[in-house]
């Protein structure tokens, strides 16, 4: 694919900051973005559990609040990042990152007391919904790890489709690993 499906301009996620977007909300969940209220505790103890961290390309093992304390810190405005909260409990969180050649990348990961009631896709739905009605994006990637069949079907179930493999490092688990590319065109 050529890259002008993935051309615009950046003024479209800085738009973000003056339509003053802290949260979205979906059926059953709120995506509000991480601030200095946050529990930085039970944060660090959701995400440094293994069988989340594993999945996970930019998260540090073992998880500790210092590395909740930075990534709150590091958070701005401009972001995309979304903590999910189900009945008013941290359950998860998603967002998109904005890469090389102008697109935006998805994630989630979804506490795993919460696996199974379809949290991963609502919350992302939710996200991609306003990617396409107030940005001037056209796709939404994605990868998953090989063996990742959860995060593959949720992929799938949001219209993702296939269109490589790549090797990608992953900070938890110190190595670099197979992965399968998607893409999301939002046209």
């Amino acid at each position: 694919m050529e890259n002008q499906e993935y051309q615009c301009s950046l003024s479209s996620v800085i738009g973000l900051v003056k339509n003053n977007l802290f949260k979205i909300t979906t059926q059953r969940l709120v995506l509000k973005r991480p601030d200095k209220t946050f529990n930085k505790s039970v944060f660090a103890s959701l995400v440094g559990d293994w069988d989340i961290a594993k999945w996970l390309s930019d998260v540090p093992f073992p998880y500790t609040e210092k590395h909740a304390e930075k990534f709150i810190k590091r958070s701005s405005p401009d972001d995309l990042r979304f903590s999910v909260f189900y009945d008013e409990i941290l359950v998860g969180g998603v967002g998109v990152s904005f890469e090389e050649h102008n697109q935006l990348d998805l994630g989630y990961w979804i506490a795993k007391d919460y696996w199974g009631n379809g949290f991963a896709t609502e919350a992302s739905e939710g996200l991609i919904d306003y990617v396409k009605n107030e940005t001037e994006f056209k796709a939404i990637t994605a990868c998953y790890v090989k063996g990742n069949n959860a995060s593959a079907k949720v992929l799938k179930k949001l219209g993702f489709i296939e269109i490589g493999e790549c090797e990608e490092y992953f900070l938890s688990r110190k190595e670099t690993v197979s992965c399968v590319d998607l893409i999301l065109n939002l046209d």
